[in-house]
């Protein structure tokens, strides 16, 4: 189920789940990408009401009944290959999946191109979260009109490795 998800301050990052909202910049932008290549760390999770306000505001902006009284969980990206979309905000939070990949994941509110639903996603794949970060920082992901897809490449070892591609 794709959960709608209320907007964000158009250019914000939302660091560590919940905390320190900034606008995106330079020195934000600088910082995931130390984080993606295992030079720096995210800062750890200092406001858990701001990440439990979140989830009201979501419950609290629900349209029907399995929206008010369905856990709400965000629809992996993965879930939606080769659909075109419009990046609207990205929100990097550290994760907390021990031993798994990367240790931050991104949260990605979407526009579908096709059919104007506003959705939100996640991801934690090395590469995707490196593209999202060189296209906010070039500013390519805030253009009308520049969509993008998620797709998945099979490697020899037989793991998906995935890439946004221009749609």
């Amino acid at each position: 189920m794709l959960v709608p998800h209320p907007p964000f301050e158009r250019g914000a990052i939302l660091m560590a789940a919940g905390t320190d909202v900034a606008k995106t910049g330079d020195a934000q932008l600088e910082l995931i990408a130390k984080v993606l290549v295992g030079e720096a760390e995210l800062p750890a999770n200092a406001d858990p009401e701001a990440m439990s306000r979140a989830i009201m505001e979501r419950i609290l902006a629900a349209e029907s009944f399995e929206d008010a009284f369905t856990q709400q969980n965000l629809t992996p990206w993965r879930s939606m290959l080769d659909r075109a979309v419009l990046v609207r905000d990205v929100h990097f939070n550290r994760s907390t999946i021990d031993g798994a990949g990367q240790s931050i994941y991104a949260v990605v509110d979407l526009v579908d191109a096709d059919t104007g639903e506003s959705i939100s996603v996640t991801c934690g794949g090395a590469n995707v979260l490196s593209q999202l970060v060189v296209g906010l920082q070039q500013g390519w992901l805030i253009d009308e009109k520049r969509p993008v897809k998620l797709i998945e490449n099979k490697t020899a070892a037989g793991y998906g490795a995935l890439w946004l591609e221009a749609a």
